[in-house]
């Protein structure tokens, strides 16, 4: 049972009287359903980050994992701004309750950890109960905007709460008589999550558009794995005037599944009475891997011959050299929100020959709950990865695990939320645009028995010649083990399988039989060797038996996929000793097998490289890639099926010429050009980008510039604003490259220099 933990602290007079000030009307009604409404005034507050320092009562470590929080709040809370309401409403004292809700829903089940208050409830049936409110009393209701939130929990206060440090007792008022702003539950507000903008607003209403809402009032993270853990949605810090949350608007736990640990859901809802505001939004947030993307479909005709042994290392994340993210990452041009923490990969080549990699990404340590998931993209003909950017993020809700799947050209985006309260096995996205544009997020609608899980997806997603749907995930139970969740209608419905592999990160493939092969599985053993999962009846049950491989143990997870060629592939670490991932020397290794995993011909990744959480993928170029974690530094390794089988093919070596340049355009519905691009075919038989790559925005003025020689840029690379202003310009010369942000205003405000992906040193000007 969830239980709140309550911190009391007295309201300063000095604070009442400011409050009182700024809110003269404390005039209360009820409505018909028995909710006591209260008159607030217009105003104007400043909305984000506190403009002290965090007393270290609010940051300090607790039990459990979550990390010391940060002093200034965390980066989605700035910068804070000047926010003007212009408009005064009425809004709830207090939450919807759970008799006010089932007049809406009679069917509602309550989570009696969250009595008096409803629970559990998503973005999309609170606006629906607004409606339903708003019909029957002939008066419109709808939930607060963020900023109307803010405004009335601070109360005219500028203080982490409207009693000063710490929040007040639960039930307490506030000086403009509201109740549980800061304890209770936590509370869906009106607006898509986005970055606050630097400029003062005036009625914001939020992003145009989004795949979050925000959640105000309390964190969406638990951990309880051992006696004296501590609930973070129940920490002051989450209950923050300032902080925020998000979650998908179709959010809501099922209240009747017993999987649900410690609670159903914790996100409720008040109203606000007044009509919905006038549309101020402030811009979507489009992420870099999410710009200048071809649609034209990737040359997949020519690759490096088939017969010829072929071998390449791209380096994935960037390397600060210890510097801080926040202090110095952010500020040199990488996004805000991005970590330093990479774990548990993923990766797809996509229609247009691009890759998208995918990561968990914490900023600090693992199942924060800040942690999000990262993305990046190596575009076709290119040899470098663009700069990862944090996404998706569900703040407060520590998404984790990662699987990206092209079915039939589409893409399908799994990940997991390990510990969001209420949580399911796995959350979707699916594009059809090579990742430009994502669907909503999807939740599963599970049918049947559901047993115990994890909400960790494994690295792989197949389906059967039936048309079955196959994506395993973790699970909990006795011993090391992980569950299989099948969809026979195309995601619309999924079930439990039933049985349980042999290890915990099990990754699948469908047998050339039609079984269901699942290899692996950290902590799990079999004398001494790896585990392969058998199942012959869609997995309601399995046989174990062992492969020739080593056992895996903590931070190790490995990846099978079924080649063009029709063979197994497999890679994953040695380890002969059963050693932990960090310590380990044995290396890393590569197998193909003709059969089914009867026999392997296996063969050593170069220099002892370990491959930790590992994903591999094919395109249809019949090249492989596979994508490494928890190494350092972590690559993207590119091989095909004649390097495994030569045991003495090297590293290639790098083109050095090219030929055959090809010029290629894309237009906008209107004829205008969107994007110009040139491709040549390199000696090694690579398809490379060379020369200049434009792409323009809508109007014609220039998005992204950029200059290639041999799939490598050189000279200047510029990203602009639709104002033709720069974003951010980088020079390259060789290897070596150097980076400079620009402000809206156009002046620059950092400059750094980098070898690679590695920071040598930087410089950054605050913007005036």
């Amino acid at each position: 049972m969830l239980r709140f933990v309550s911190f009391a602290a007295p309201v300063t007079i000095a604070c009442a009287a400011l409050c009182s000030a700024q809110n003269p009307s404390t005039h209360t009604v009820n409505n018909s359903i028995g909710m006591e409404l209260v008159r607030i005034s217009p105003g104007t507050f400043t909305m984000g980050a506190d403009a002290q320092p965090l007393p270290p009562a609010l940051t300090a470590r607790v039990p459990g994992v979550m990390s010391e929080r940060p002093a200034d709040g965390d980066f989605d809370e700035h910068p804070a701004h000047q926010v003007t309401l212009t408009h005064g409403f009425r809004i709830g004292t207090t939450e919807v309750t759970v008799d006010q809700y089932r007049q809406f829903d009679p069917s509602y089940k309550p989570d009696p950890a969250f009595a008096p208050y409803a629970a559990g409830i998503s973005w999309d049936q609170a606006t629906a109960f607004c409606a339903w409110l708003s019909r029957k009393e002939g008066r419109p209701y709808r939930l607060p905007t963020e900023a109307e939130w803010e405004y009335v929990s601070r109360a005219g206060t500028d203080t982490p709460f409207s009693s000063g440090n710490m929040p007040p007792a639960p039930g307490a008022a506030n000086p403009w008589g509201v109740r549980n702003m800061n304890s209770g539950v936590a509370e869906w507000v009106l607006d898509w999550y986005g970055p606050y903008p630097a400029s003062a607003e005036t009625d914001p209403t939020g992003p145009a558009s989004g795949y979050a809402r925000v959640v105000r009032g309390g964190g969406l993270d638990y951990r309880h794995s051992k006696p004296g853990d501590i609930y973070p949605a129940l920490l002051p810090y989450f209950e923050r005037s300032a902080n925020r949350a998000a979650m998908a608007p179709s959010f809501a736990p099922r209240s009747d599944d017993p999987n649900k640990e410690p609670a159903w859901g914790n996100i409720g809802f008040r109203v606000v009475q007044g009509p919905m505001p006038q549309p101020h939004p402030s811009p979507s947030q489009v992420f870099f891997f999410q710009t200048a993307v071809k649609q034209t479909p990737g040359d997949f005709s020519a690759a490096p011959p088939a017969q010829k042994p072929f071998y390449r290392t791209h380096e994935l994340f960037p390397d600060l050299g210890g510097k801080s993210m926040r202090d110095v990452g952010w500020k040199i041009g990488l996004t805000p929100g991005l970590g330093v923490t990479y774990h548990n990969s993923a990766v797809q080549v996509l229609p247009n020959g691009d890759l998208l990699a995918a990561y968990y990404n914490s900023p600090r340590d693992e199942n924060d709950p800040d942690q999000s998931i990262l993305i990046m993209r190596r575009r076709a003909g290119t040899e470098q990865w663009d700069m990862p950017d944090p996404w998706p993020n569900f703040p407060d809700a520590a998404n984790a695990a990662p699987v990206i799947w092209k079915d039939n050209g589409r893409l399908w985006f799994f990940w997991g939320t390990p510990r969001l309260i209420g949580n399911f096995p796995f959350a979707w996205m699916n594009s059809s645009d090579n990742g430009v544009h994502w669907s909503a997020v999807h939740f599963p609608d599970l049918v049947g028995t559901v047993g115990r899980y994890v909400s960790q997806p494994i690295n792989s997603v197949v389906r059967a010649k039936d048309g079955t749907i196959y994506l395993p995930t973790d699970a909990t139970g006795h011993g090391s083990m992980s569950a299989v969740w099948a969809s026979d209608d195309d995601g619309k419905t999924w079930h439990d399988t039933g049985g349980r592999t042999g290890g915990r990160h099990t990754t699948l493939v469908i047998g050339r039989n039609g079984d269901l092969l699942g290899f692996g599985g950290k902590n799990s053993n079999i004398e001494g060797r790896m585990p392969l999962s058998i199942s012959h009846d869609g997995g309601k049950s399995w046989t174990l038996v062992k492969t020739p491989f080593d056992p895996l143990g903590s931070g190790e997870r490995p990846s099978v996929i079924r080649l063009r060629s029709g063979r197994l592939f497999f890679v994953a670490d040695y380890n002969p000793h059963n050693q932990l991932h960090g310590p380990k020397t044995a290396g890393a290794y590569v197998a193909l097998s003709d059969d089914d995993g009867k026999t392997w011909t296996m063969k050593r990744l170069p220099e002892l490289l370990t491959v930790g959480y590992v994903t591999a993928c094919q395109g249809p170029d019949g090249m492989i890639h596979v994508v490494t974690s928890k190494n350092h530094p972590n690559y993207e390794i590119l091989l095909n099926e004649a390097w495994v089988l030569d045991p003495r093919a090297g590293a290639s070596p790098d083109p050095t010429r090219i030929s055959h340049v090809r010029h290629q355009r894309e237009s906008w519905p209107t004829g205008k050009l969107r994007a110009a691009w040139s491709t040549g075919r390199a000696n090694d038989g690579e398809i490379l980008l060379e020369g200049l790559e434009t792409f323009n925005f809508p109007d014609g003025h220039a998005q992204w510039t950029a200059h290639f020689h041999l799939g490598r840029k050189t000279g200047a690379e510029t990203l602009f604003r639709e104002d033709g202003s720069k974003i951010w310009q980088k020079d390259w010369e060789g290897s070596h490259w150097t980076w400079r942000v620009f402000g809206a205003s156009g002046r620059q405000t950092a400059i750094s220099h980098w070898n690679g992906k590695t920071l040598q040193d930087a410089s950054i000007t605050e913007q005036q």
